[in-house]
């Protein structure tokens, strides 16, 4: 974004308040339960904070709160950063004005827009750099919040196994976040004198590019390339999305911007919405895939979720955002459904928001609830001290019915794809799609044409032929009439050779059939064989050391990263000493069964070492005319 539209102007304003805040006294709430909460009336706005499920709660923490103080009107009312955690128990039901928090003593850093995943296993929440209100530099460290299950919690500093990697990685904001079940991803952002202490430049900073990953278990960090992405391989304010695609999984990056890495306002530009980038989370392999249907304005800092399809298809919603396109900010939800790579228009009767957090909850996953956030007002940014028309921020929107509400129900029914998207593949528009690449086509249309090739979701298909139902018949058939042939050839196959064992139980013995047990047996030797040049490169510290191999082994993080570029970790091994590494044999001489080598003949590069068999022994059997023996 451009001029002083940028969004870092927004973060300045929120910075200002919350020193405006300190000055009057307002250092935060502090208090456990309902005393950190404001009241419903003295709300005014939330923005920056982390919204995430964990169990039968919903966790809102960080960023920065405006609320009135004595009466006083928003626009004169300070901001201050969050010091507690809040649950709100999602086995209830509630409206945001009946809604109950609870608050959490916080022990972590208080900070603004952090990177957060969440690892369900162990009801863990994880958080990650982030800037600070005051324009002080933030220690570099990774929280996790562990639940108790009853909406409670406590905050713990993780201790980096890999600290090397950690140390090399910068403390970002405005980065796009997502996870698989065991590792969690963050890509671009920028750095600041307020995000890291390392960096001395101030908004809007340098953007940071790489794909930066954490593995949940074993506590390894990485940080992949990017250089495949748009232009600078930069993004700043995007989304991402999780889709379970192809044999690791995609991760889709959504909206946003892009800016070489020393930014200025007027080098940061909107990224558009007619192609989506992507990367699969193990093999760094990107893609991209042109995209149809309504399409939203450019537009940073929305909120985003996605939700499989009964039908094989995922949705994935995105509501509010801050945009050049319009000039303003917007109050509109788009659907981009997979694999058709389609986008439809939702409701637009909410209010305009960005800097806010979503959420699905609920059992059957139908809701979004969307938390926070700020009305840029026209572009001026002086959206945190007018006060937001949801009490406390808190608005829920029905995914598959698209209507918004004030009210949340835990047994709300399973969600179902909007009606505008099962009528896109009933009509059969899938088959009309324009595909990157064969590799993208694949990747996505297997899954789908599986799912909607069973009974169940035939019998659905009432308004247009389906695909998935024809390709499984014709699969179906074929392999159908190779079980009739390969029945048949077994059946004639097994009539052969009962005549021919018949006609041999006829043959008379022979009298060197007497003679084979005595036929002697053989060990094949080694011996060296004429060579040309040598074959393998041996390693000057050792006779039998230095063999090049690539190895066999499959690993699940193929990609390893050093000073930001991405290197292939099935590189080249060597084996060690005699013996064998990860289940790589040596293959000199020296383990050869047999006579052991000669010392001369293991230094002579010319010799290459072998088994060959040798020549047949002499036997004074009869060979039949119409047997071999081998």
């Amino acid at each position: 974004m451009k001029g002083r539209c940028s969004p870092f102007v927004l973060l300045a304003v929120w910075g200002a308040l919350g020193i405006l805040g300190l000055v009057r006294g307002l250092e935060g709430r502090d208090g456990i339960d309902g005393d950190a909460i404001p009241s419903a009336h003295d709300f005014v706005r939330r923005g920056c904070h982390t919204v995430a499920v964990l169990g039968d709660y919903l966790y809102i923490d960080g960023g920065q709160m405006t609320e009135r103080v004595n009466g006083s009107a928003p626009a004169d009312s300070p901001a201050y950063d969050v010091n507690t955690t809040w649950s709100v128990n999602l086995t209830e039901t509630w409206t945001n004005e009946t809604v109950r928090f609870r608050s959490i003593p916080k022990q972590a850093p208080h900070l603004n827009t952090q990177i957060h995943w969440t690892d369900p296993s162990t009801k863990s929440l994880y958080t990650w750099a982030g800037f600070t209100s005051d324009g002080s530099s933030p220690s570099r460290e990774l929280w996790r919040f562990t639940a108790d299950g009853s909406g409670g919690g406590s905050w713990t500093q993780v201790t980096q196994r890999d600290f090397a990697a950690f140390s090399k990685l910068r403390g970002t904001f405005g980065s796009a976040f997502t996870q698989t079940k065991d590792v969690g991803f963050a890509f671009g952002g920028a750095v600041t004198k307020s995000s890291d202490g390392s960096i001395a430049k101030d908004i809007p900073g340098y953007a940071t590019p790489g794909l930066v990953s954490y593995n949940f278990r074993t506590g390894e960090w990485k940080n992949s390339t990017t250089q495949s992405y748009s232009g600078y391989g930069t993004s700043l304010n995007a989304r991402a999305e999780y889709v379970p695609f192809g044999p690791n999984g995609l991760l889709l990056f959504l909206g946003g911007a892009e800016t070489p890495v020393d930014a200025t306002n007027e080098t940061i530009v909107e990224i558009s919405w007619n192609r989506i980038s992507m990367v699969d989370p193990v093999t760094n392999e990107w893609h991209t895939q042109t995209t149809s249907g309504t399409k939203p304005p450019t537009i940073e800092s929305h909120c985003s979720v996605g939700v499989p399809g009964p039908n094989g298809t995922y949705e994935i919603f995105l509501y509010g955002g801050v945009s050049d396109q319009i000039r303003n900010t917007s109050p509109e939800v788009y659907v981009l459904s997979l694999p058709g790579f389609v986008f439809f228009k939702g409701p637009t009767d909410a209010p305009p928001r960005s800097d806010h957090q979503c959420a699905i909850i609920g059992k059957g996953r139908r809701q979004m609830v969307s938390i926070g956030g700020v009305d840029g007002e026209n572009r001026t940014f002086t959206a945190p001290t007018t006060a937001d028309p949801w009490t406390y921020g808190i608005g829920i929107l029905d995914i598959s019915r698209l209507i918004w509400t004030d009210s949340y129900d835990p047994e709300a029914p399973p969600y179902e794809s909007p009606t505008m998207v099962t009528d896109w593949y009933q009509a059969g528009n899938l088959e009309h799609t324009h595909w990157d690449s064969e590799q993208v086509e694949a990747i996505f249309t297997k899954k789908y044409l599986t799912l909607t090739s069973t009974p169940e979701a035939q019998s659905t298909a009432t308004h247009g032929p389906s695909l998935g139902p024809i390709v499984g018949g014709a699969v179906g058939g074929f392999l159908g009439a190779a079980a009739i042939g390969m029945m048949l050839f077994f059946l004639v196959r097994r009539r052969r050779r009962a005549r021919v064992d018949a006609s041999d139980s006829k043959r008379e013995p022979s009298p060197a059939d007497g003679n084979q047990q005595g036929i002697a047996e053989y060990k094949p030797e080694p011996w060296p064989k004429d060579h040309h040049g040598a074959r393998f490169a041996h390693s000057p510290n050792s006779l039998l050391s230095g063999v090049t191999v690539r190895s066999p082994s499959v690993s699940p993080h193929p990609y390893a990263s050093s000073g930001g570029e991405a290197q292939d970790i099935h590189g080249i091994w060597r084996s060690e000493l005699s013996g064998h590494q990860d289940g790589i044999v040596t293959v000199c001489g020296g383990e050869l069964p047999g006579t052991e080598p000669r010392v001369s003949e293991l230094m002579d590069s010319n010799i290459q070492w072998a088994y060959e068999l040798p020549a047949p022994l002499e036997s004074d059997r009869i060979e039949l005319p119409d047997r071999k023996y081998s």
